[in-house]
């Protein structure tokens, strides 16, 4: 298997280096001119861009309509550098160049992302436009950019760079077209890393991501800054391509053109990126010799590929570059460091609970939107390895009570104490660290992520390697993944869903998704788990082998359980204690058997007793 999969690097290596070796020559030689080689440039310049805006358009799913005005902003800075140190040989001023044109591009994607990426949709897809045309009016105001008829006499690196033409335009194409392979191999490791999963996650389902322990808001800020960095070192190589720059050419259009790039490779693919840009950059000089129709072609070749292929050339699949890398990791490991990274087995959270103390408690707790009162005075205690229900009928309240205790609402009154703290204003990914694991009553799992994955997102708190070793893999990145996938097979294999590991999440029966969901919620090591109607949509089979596996829940994980069901076999059957919630008032707390004869129960939720006393309703279906 090791040597196949050497074999395997072997042969992406070489013809990686191949294609390089062959243009390289090609335009050393003269048999690929100038115009043919900018072309490349173009190409190169154009996968940089494209891979990068498929960070945040793609894998983190926000739309973002302002991309160039990040290129601008990287452009114009390089060409300013190297424009003020002529004395220094031109490879050094152009290394500095680019490098401080991607770091205030990315200290302006960061400026724009705080606000911007609070909101979703259509709203941060304006805010970005709005972005995109504030940097080039700004550009095209300011004396040391050259104002509206650019910036001239940028120093170009096919005349640069060598000492003849032909030299020159060769190592140009090497230095851009060997950055191009250092971005698209970055993002695609960290794509493949905890930190790409994280960002994966808030694609597939925000509330989720922020329920099983992802900062969301942190991720956001990452993706839109390292997307903005590469932009910037793409608008560097450009403003040297070129020799000027003018502020019209960064405008609205450039931006949707690269939008328009991404959507036809695939959202999330990078392979599919590559080969979009490469077409879409080719085409219309390939259509030249058709001047009054070559936009009708162009234009009619994107619609058609729109309605016969609306996922993009790719999908979210990949074409060989996972096993490429995957097969250079394994390369390295065997023949430099000899021995596999040892596994990091993920740390295991500590959690002081005292003897006759509750794990979960709440004192007063309500909250008020507006004029309506949904939660008063709220007081619910969990002990350790208890399970407890929250019964009520619809509307009562109860998965309010859920999103109070997970940070999704700010309580208006009272407080929470979790092993005795307060988790009050906490955020909900915070409060998930702290020890409270939450499903949902629709379910919320990564439905284009496999099962496996699905469980791996919720050890990201419990895994250290930082974003630049997801990007090299280095031994902390090896060892840290191979404990994470040794413990998230582990976990499957205790609900009997390890053959399932490698499955789609969306491909699954509906009751091993609800399984999924509280294998995910475990996974992140919670002292308190919450559960939303988790029997919601199950038959009679699936309820009974759901009770049989909270039951195990309970005794292997050594956790508290909440539990709201409309289900009341299945409440009876499990719960020790349980609360019963009425227009967002506890009008009942007892044992199952106190519950089913309290009246005050029986009127609200379970049915109503007659004048001889006997109960009806499902009260009496329990007996």
């Amino acid at each position: 298997m090791v040597k196949n999969k050497t074999h395997a690097y072997a042969l992406n290596t070489f013809s990686l280096l191949a294609i390089f070796i062959i243009i390289f020559s090609l335009i050393s030689n003269g048999s690929i001119n100038n115009y043919y080689s900018s072309i490349l440039i173009s190409i190169l310049i154009s996968i940089i861009m494209a891979v990068s805006l498929n960070l945040t358009t793609g894998m983190l799913g926000q739309l973002c309509l302002g991309h160039a005005g990040f290129m601008s902003v990287g452009a114009y800075t390089a060409g300013i550098i190297t424009k003020a140190l002529p004395d220094m040989p031109f490879g050094l001023s152009l290394a500095i160049a680019l490098v401080a044109g991607g770091l205030l591009a990315a200290v302006c994607g960061f400026l724009i992302g705080m606000p911007a990426l609070r909101l979703k949709g259509d709203y941060l897809a304006i805010i970005t436009l709005g972005f995109g045309e504030i940097i080039r009016v700004i550009i095209q105001n300011l004396s040391i950019t050259g104002g509206a008829a650019g910036l001239t006499g940028i120093s170009r690196m096919s005349r640069k760079l060598a000492a003849t033409p032909k030299e020159s335009s060769a190592v140009q194409f090497a230095v851009v077209f060997w950055i191009m392979v250092v971005v698209v191999t970055s993002i695609f490791t960290l794509g493949r890393s905890r930190h790409g999963r994280a960002i994966l996650s808030i694609r597939e389902n925000e509330v989720a991501a922020e329920a099983t322990g992802i900062p969301t808001t942190y991720y956001k800020l990452l993706a839109f800054t390292l997307a903005a960095f590469f932009a910037g070192i793409a608008g560097g190589l450009h403003a040297h391509q070129i020799g000027m720059l003018t502020p019209k050419y960064f405008d609205f259009n450039k931006s949707i053109e690269y939008l328009v790039i991404v959507v036809l490779g695939g959202m999330g693919s990078i392979t599919g990126s590559i080969i979009s840009a490469t077409v879409l950059v080719t085409l219309p000089e390939l259509l030249r010799e058709f001047a009054a129709w070559r936009m009708v072609i162009y234009s009619l070749t994107l619609v058609l590929m729109m309605i016969f292929r609306p996922t993009g050339l790719m999908g979210t699949s990949e074409f060989s570059l996972n096993l490429a890398i995957d097969n250079a990791t394994a390369y390295y490991r065997k023949h430099f460091k000899r021995k596999d990274a040892k596994p990091k087995l993920p740390f295991q959270p500590h959690y002081d609970v005292w003897e006759d103390q509750p794990v979960l408690n709440t004192v007063d707790l309500g909250i008020c939107f507006g004029g309506l009162v949904a939660a008063k005075d709220i007081n619910i205690s969990l002990k350790d390895n208890e399970i407890v229900g929250l019964i009520g009928p619809n509307g009562a309240g109860k998965t309010t009570i859920f999103n109070l205790l997970t940070g999704v609402y700010t309580p208006t009154k009272g407080d929470i104490i979790l092993l005795n703290n307060s988790i009050i204003n906490k955020p909900t990914h915070e409060i998930t660290n702290n020890g409270i694991a939450r499903t949902f009553q629709n379910i919320r799992l990564f439905k284009s992520m496999t099962v496996l994955e699905n469980i791996k997102v919720a050890f990201h708190t419990r895994m250290r390697y930082s974003p630049i070793e997801g990007m090299v893999r280095n031994s902390q990145f090896s060892g840290e993944e191979r404990g994470i996938d040794i413990r998230a097979r582990e976990l499957l294999r205790v609900f009997d869903m390890e053959d399932y590991a490698d499955d789609n999440a969306a491909s699954l029966p509906y009751g091993l998704q609800r399984k999924l969901e509280i294998c995910r919620a475990l996974a992140t090591n919670p002292k308190v788990l919450l559960l939303d109607e988790p029997a919601a949509g199950m038959n009679a089979t699936e309820t009974i082998e759901l009770m049989e596996t909270i039951k195990k829940i309970r005794t292997r994980f050594s956790v508290a359980i909440l539990l709201i069901e409309h289900d009341m076999k299945l409440v009876m059957g499990i719960c020790e204690r349980i609360y019963v919630l009425n227009y967002g008032n506890i009008i009942a707390e007892g044992t199952p058997a106190e519950i089913a004869v309290n009246k005050d129960v029986i009127t609200a939720y379970l049915g109503m007793a007659d004048n001889t006393g006997e109960v009806k309703g499902e009260e009496a279906c329990l007996k």
